[in-house]
Order: structure tokens, then C-alpha cells, then sequence
């Protein structure tokens, strides 16, 4: 097997939720995981700021403004004010300015706007890209195969697939960009790739009755380099079958570190290792999620009053969502004070609703997408929920946000 070329060099070429029910068996892929011998040219470093520097510099919750280019609307600037923000209490809305906070990566149709305002046309596929992480560089991105499974794209800045692989459902990555992780479901094997390098961590049984998903990764925390004689790895993966989930890791280890822990939703070591996590399903449909320090060995806190969904960039914050919600939104988004569980801000849209995949930039800002009946809003929250609009608003129906955001 051939190894990955380095992510984070710089002349290297190159939603929460997991399908169940998909019918028929996985096929084979014509190309294995990370055969790079057809692949030629280099790709260009993509400009834009990244987790592993909030590792080494931790940022303030304040957002820091860069200069960039708006999104979806040609480089002009939004200037009338939206009918359909409606900001919690304390809150304000503004639409985006010449000098805006930074931004995530994210997909729109078969184009990839990258944070750096550049745009790169990507490739048809027979299957939409569902979800997708940055790697260093490059776009991880991922679409269901057809059948049971998932296929992962790499694909690098000029828009080429370099590579693609099977996975169970998603690929995630770990704080600093450097270290995906995925299920193969070939082999049942925990797989992780940095650098040049990949590595199998651990193995589990993807046996399942019908055609369900046993297993799928939810976090990554670690690395880069996942081998046990070095930094390390642990891998977070949650069961669809209603049995308990575990970390394995590259030291042998295969548990759950959170006592009663039904599921995982995040993970980080950017201060101090933590994981947030299901504790409950309620009879009612609600839940109840924490956050668990690792160290301590013990739970920071727990809610029933919020669906705590992913960490910032920098450990201070947690983006969380209604603890009990049916149709395809939630009614607001919040965000959390990661020592204490509290609410710090909110958004919460009136006749409309907000698409509960959101992601986190590395200025510690929240973004996510609303809908508002007809047309479909990119935001972008600080930490006290003052809201900001991120380019014009897109047409489309309800069931399916055309903003596709990619965690980092």
C-alpha cells in the first residue's frame, strides 16, 4: 500500500448524521486508499489561517477581523439589512462589511469556496458531496457509494481527485489539520494517514443485521503521527446498533473513557483533553450531552437543556443546538462556555429555522445557515451571538441547505 503524500507540504499534490438504512452490499473500489502514482502536477498552498495555530497561540473569544473577499455574490457587499435575522436578546445582526471575521471553507453546487475567498470548481460526481474535512491542504470529501457505504475524495486546490477510498460513513480530522481518521469497511480496520504515513489503529466488527452501519468515527484526538512509539492517536467511534461506543487508540487501547457515555459527539486536546458526549435519550426525544475531562477523569458538566455538538477551535467554547427538536431545523443555535456549560449566545431566527450542521473558524466564531421560507443565509456568530451575514441569500427548498460547510 502505497503511503499519502505530505498534507502540510507545501508543493504536495493534492452532518453529524450516518445513513443506516442504505440497501445493498459495499463494492470494491478500482483503486486502493492512497495509490498516488498517477498523480501529477503540484497544488498551490491554499491561504487561509488554520487550527494548529490556535494550538500553539491561543486566541481570545474576540473575533479578529481579516480582510477578504465576500462570498456568493460576486465580491460586492450586502448592504440592506435582512428581513429574516432575529437575533436573540443582546444579540444584533449585521450584514457582512469590507472587513469581516474569518471563514470557513464550504461547498455550494460543485464549487468549493475556500477561506481565503478563492473559488475552485470541482469535479461531477453520481453522488453529491454530503460532508467533507480539510486536510492540511486538501478538501477530504465525502459521498455515499451507491450502495451501502461512503466513497472519501482527496482532492487538492485545483479541483483534482488525487485519491479516493472507502469509508463506513465520514472521515474526521484532529485538531491541528494533520490527521484524518476513518472505518475501511474492506478490512473492519481504524485507519489514520499524516504526512506520508498511515497507520492501523485498531479493528472492530462491522457484522450488523440488514444493511446498517456497525460502526462510524466521530473524533480524532492526537497526533500527527498516530504510531504508538510517537505522539499517538486515539480514535473516537460511536455504534449504530445501539451498543455503547469506545476510543481505540494506537497504544492498544479499546474502551470507553467515559463512564455511561452513549455516544461521542467531539473530541480535543487544545487545553486539556476532553470529550463532549451523549449521556441520555430521554423518553421524551430530548437528550442530554457533556462535556468530560479526561484528565480529571470526571465530567466538567451536563445539560438536558442543550445538544452539545462540537468544540472551538481553541477549547473555550462549544457549539450546541436545541436538546429535543424534530423537522429538518432547529428553532436557534447557541453558543456554550466550555468550563461551565452556560450560555454565552444565541441565535434564534423567527419563522424560520437553522440547519443543524455549523462549523467553527479558527477566530473562534460560530457559522451556520438558516432558512427563512424561501431563501437559505450563511451567518456568521462571536461568542455574545451578535450575527453577521456572510453574502447575499440563496434560493432553494427547504429539506437541504446549499451551503454544505467543511469542519477543520
Amino acid at each position: 500500500m502505497n503511503h499519502p503524500t505530505d498534507p502540510t507540504d507545501h508543493d504536495t499534490p493534492w452532518e453529524e448524521a450516518m445513513s443506516r438504512d442504505f440497501d445493498a452490499r459495499v463494492r470494491d473500489l478500482h483503486e486502493a486508499p492512497f495509490d498516488f502514482t498517477a498523480v501529477q502536477g503540484k497544488a498551490r498552498r491554499i491561504k487561509r489561517n488554520r487550527r494548529a495555530a490556535v494550538a500553539g497561540s491561543v486566541l481570545g473569544v474576540a473575533a479578529i477581523v481579516t480582510p477578504i473577499a465576500v462570498l456568493s455574490n460576486g465580491g460586492t457587499t450586502q448592504t440592506k439589512q435582512p428581513d429574516f435575522a432575529n437575533p436573540s436578546d443582546g444579540g444584533s445582526t449585521s450584514t457582512v462589511a469590507p472587513d469581516t471575521p474569518a471563514l470557513p471553507d464550504y461547498l455550494q453546487g460543485n464549487v468549493w469556496h475556500q477561506a481565503d475567498g478563492d473559488t475552485v470548481e470541482l469535479s461531477e460526481t453520481d453522488q453529491p458531496y454530503t460532508s467533507s474535512v480539510l486536510w492540511g491542504d486538501l478538501l477530504v470529501a465525502i459521498r455515499w457509494d451507491g450502495e451501502v457505504f461512503n466513497v472519501a475524495d482527496v482532492i487538492d486546490d485545483s479541483g483534482a481527485v488525487v485519491d479516493s477510498f472507502e469509508v463506513t460513513s465520514s472521515v474526521v480530522v484532529n485538531d491541528a489539520g494533520t490527521t484524518i481518521a476513518w472505518i475501511d469497511p474492506d478490512t473492519n480496520e481504524v485507519r489514520a494517514a499524516w504526512d506520508d504515513q498511515d497507520a492501523t489503529i485498531n479493528a472492530v466488527d462491522l457484522a450488523s443485521p440488514g444493511e446498517g452501519v456497525a460502526w462510524d468515527v466521530a473524533a480524532i484526538a492526537g497526533g500527527p503521527d498516530c504510531n504508538e512509539a510517537a505522539d499517538g492517536c486515539t480514535v473516537y467511534l460511536n455504534n449504530g446498533l445501539g451498543e455503547n461506543p469506545t476510543a481505540v487508540g494506537s497504544d492498544g487501547t479499546d474502551e470507553n473513557p467515559v463512564p455511561g457515555a452513549l455516544d461521542y459527539r467531539d473530541a480535543t486536546t487544545v487545553g486539556g483533553s476532553k470529550v463532549l458526549f451523549v449521556d441520555s435519550y430521554n423518553p421524551d426525544t430530548s437528550l442530554c450531552t457533556g462535556l468530560y475531562d479526561l484528565e480529571a477523569s470526571a465530567a466538567t458538566w451536563t445539560t438536558c437543556d442543550f445538544d452539545a455538538r462540537e468544540v472551538s477551535p481553541d477549547g473555550s467554547l462549544v457549539s450546541a443546538l436545541p436538546s429535543q427538536y424534530d423537522g429538518i431545523g432547529t428553532a436557534w443555535i447557541a453558543i456554550l462556555d466550555a468550563d461551565s456549560g452556560e450560555e454565552t449566545g444565541r441565535f434564534a431566527p423567527e419563522g424560520g429555522f437553522v440547519s443543524s450542521g455549523a462549523v467553527w473558524t479558527p477566530d473562534n466564531r460560530l457559522v451556520f445557515s438558516a432558512y427563512d421560507g424561501a431563501r437559505w443565509h450563511l451567518y456568521s456568530m462571536d461568542v455574545t451571538g451578535e450575527t453577521t451575514e456572510l453574502g447575499d441569500p440563496v434560493e432553494g427548498p427547504a429539506e437541504s441547505t446549499p451551503f454544505r460547510l467543511v469542519r477543520r
